[in-house]
């Protein structure tokens, strides 16, 4: 399909009129405060709670922030900041909070790890060898290929660590697709044979399983192979919700526990070290922004992090046995 028929012209200018009057409302406060010379004081609102700026400002000087607690709703925080408490050190035992949340509060007040006793029987599910799978995918606006849609996730690479045993690793393999062809059956071909046999595969979130779904109704002949894989599926991160530390501020995420648990094994140093950099370099690798020197060093990057993403799985995999069974 050619480019300029992805798009349409619409005319907005009615609705932005309306608009338009409703700025006029407020455009004499906000020219009032931006022009001043000197900063307005700041005032802790849940506004803040989403503001870039959040951590330079009011947070600076308050150790466990009451925004660190997990899902709280704004009525609970506008309560809290109402009677003056901003650190959850001053939350009150009487204060309404979820059991989740409570968990978490009274992780930080002790200052203690905490370990759920569901721990052990979430691992003792799972079956080796065990294969770490992560992925990566890229989308963009203007698809890249024929038969995707914009913004449609495609996965590019992916990353396996094989386990006989807790931290024992026998076999790394990786992948990762030309950026000039579509490749997605290419790549689930050899994700069915990279993960032939019985153990279990050990994703962190439900990213994986998402992907592995969608490819299989994209290709119907590998349904059945690629659905059987998704039944042995095991989510680490369900493991890790079983673990409370003050430093998780009550988040899962593989980069906050990462540096918690297994703090000599980092993302710092890698060229790519985040997901949406993964996604914007294969982007432009595939629009052959890059030359050939450029783009293999590219290559070498992407791979490095993929890697690194399943590595910290074997790893945190390894501490969490170690809570269950540390002889």
């Amino acid at each position: 399909m050619p480019i300029e028929k992805l798009f349409v012209k619409t005319n907005f200018t009615v609705q932005v009129i309306e608009k338009v009057k409703t700025f006029q409302t407020i455009v004499d406060f906000i020219d009032s405060v931006s022009s001043t010379p000197d900063e307005p004081e700041p005032h802790l609102t849940y506004n803040c709670k989403q503001c870039e700026e959040f951590d330079k400002c009011l947070r600076k000087e308050i150790e466990s922030h009451i925004f660190e607690i997990p899902r709280i709703q704004q009525k609970a925080v506008e309560n809290l900041i109402a009677s003056g408490i901003t650190s959850i050190h001053e939350i009150p035992d009487s204060f309404s909070l979820t059991d989740n949340q409570k968990r978490v509060v009274d992780c930080v007040k002790c200052g203690k790890m905490q370990i759920d006793q569901d721990l052990s029987k979430k691992l003792a599910a799972i079956r080796w060898p065990a294969f770490y799978l992560d992925f990566e995918t890229m989308m963009t606006a203007i698809p890249l290929w024929p038969d995707i849609a914009p913004y449609d996730q495609i996965p590019i690479q992916y990353s396996l660590h094989i386990c006989e045993s807790s931290g024992k690793i026998i076999r790394h393999i990786d992948y990762l697709a030309d950026p000039h062809r579509d490749c997605r059956r290419e790549l689930a071909e050899g994700l069915i044979e990279d993960l032939k046999g019985k153990g279990s595969i050990i994703t962190y979130s439900s990213f994986e399983k998402t992907t592995i779904s969608k490819l299989s109704k994209t290709f119907a002949d590998l349904s059945d192979d690629l659905q059987s894989l998704i039944d042995r599926i095991v989510d680490l991160e369900q493991c890790i919700k079983c673990v409370n530390h003050p430093e998780f501020c009550g988040r899962t995420s593989i980069k906050i526990v990462l540096p918690v648990l297994v703090p000599d094994l980092s993302y710092e140093g890698l060229e790519i070290a985040d997901g949406d950099t993964a996604l914007v370099t294969f982007a432009m690798m595939a629009q052959r922004k890059m030359d050939t020197g450029e783009m293999e060093r590219k290559r070498v990057a992407l791979l490095e992090y993929c890697r690194m993403d399943t590595l910290a799985m074997v790893r945190l995999h390894e501490v969490l046995h170690f809570f269950v069974s540390p002889d």
